[in-house]
């Protein structure tokens, strides 16, 4: 009956429903809708319900400063140094066409309030003014911590940052290394592939060793070698995810240089799990709640 009736279920939630809840209830009518069974937030086992947790009961200011993309600058740098940020060109309060004119011919444009909010500008010469800088008006009138009641998004400033583009050797996109930190010791390390075309995605244990599992996206089913730099990449992960019990860590290695992308407080949202199921009773295992 579920089934039949979840496309309504679903327009309820989101066109209603949602606006009437708490942050607690929105996590467990979500969690039911999109995973088909109801959360226990109160004694988690499962990853994704541990993240609901900690969404809901570490509201801590320093999950909210690692989540702000420019005050997060500055504590890379004091935890791990200013080298590993990707150089930053300007901010923003709105792009206006004189912004856009200072701009270099590559750059990565991005919303500080949010996730999801990039725009890769590979070449501005053949990009129109007037569509990014509705795209940026877009993501600036979206109220990010609504949507997914993501408590460290609330109240942040709506800023733009525009950085440098990173590509690797080849002249791409660099894939995605996360690195999933319990206690600021990486045991997961998640690789994304092609993240702004057809998207693929590896598990792999800190060792690089591949891991039998998947997370929302199908595997990459070419080589992946295991990165040059990847030990020092884990003690950077480690070093910025001390202070937490749970943190990604998100960086790139484009070369010689380890860059910070940036640190997630909530994976999914807390609404994607590992599969299989076992895989997401393990890595909510390696998560405790008491520290």
């Amino acid at each position: 009956m579920k089934k039949l009736l979840h496309p309504l279920l679903t327009k309820l939630f989101w066109g209603v429903v949602r606006h009437l809840l708490s942050d607690k209830g929105y996590a467990k009518v979500r969690y039911w809708l999109e995973l088909d069974e109801w959360p226990d937030i109160e004694q988690p086992q499962k990853f994704t319900e541990k993240v609901q947790f900690i969404k809901l009961y570490e509201r801590t200011e320093l999950r909210k400063r690692v989540a702000d993309r420019i005050k997060v600058r500055r504590f890379v740098a004091e935890k791990v140094g200013k080298e590993h940020l990707v150089p930053l060109i300007d901010t923003f309060d709105t792009l206006t066409a004189a912004a856009w004119r200072s701009l270099p011919s590559q750059f990565v444009l991005k919303a500080n309030h949010g996730c999801g909010m990039i725009r890769i500008v590979s070449d501005k010469e053949q990009e129109a003014f007037d569509d990014i800088r509705q795209q940026t008006e877009h993501w600036q009138q979206t109220h990010y911590f609504t949507i997914g009641r993501e408590w460290v998004y609330k109240d942040l400033p709506r800023t733009l940052l525009a950085e440098t583009l990173l590509l690797d050797a080849d002249h791409n996109i660099p894939k995605d290394y996360k690195f999933f930190c319990f206690d600021g010791r990486v045991k997961l390390i998640q690789v994304d592939y092609d993240r702004f075309g057809t998207q693929k995605r590896n598990l792999f244990d800190r060792d690089f060793n591949s891991i039998d599992g998947r997370l929302l996206y199908p595997p990459y089913t070419g080589t992946t070698p295991k990165p040059e730099h990847l030990s020092e990449a884990i003690e950077v992960a480690e070093k910025l995810s001390a202070d937490f019990n749970f943190i990604r860590v998100d960086l790139y290695l484009p070369g010689d240089t380890i860059y910070f992308g940036e640190m997630t407080n909530y994976p999914g949202n807390g609404f994607v799990p590992f599969e299989p199921e076992a895989l997401e009773y393990q890595i909510g295992s390696w998560l405790d709640l008491n520290r």
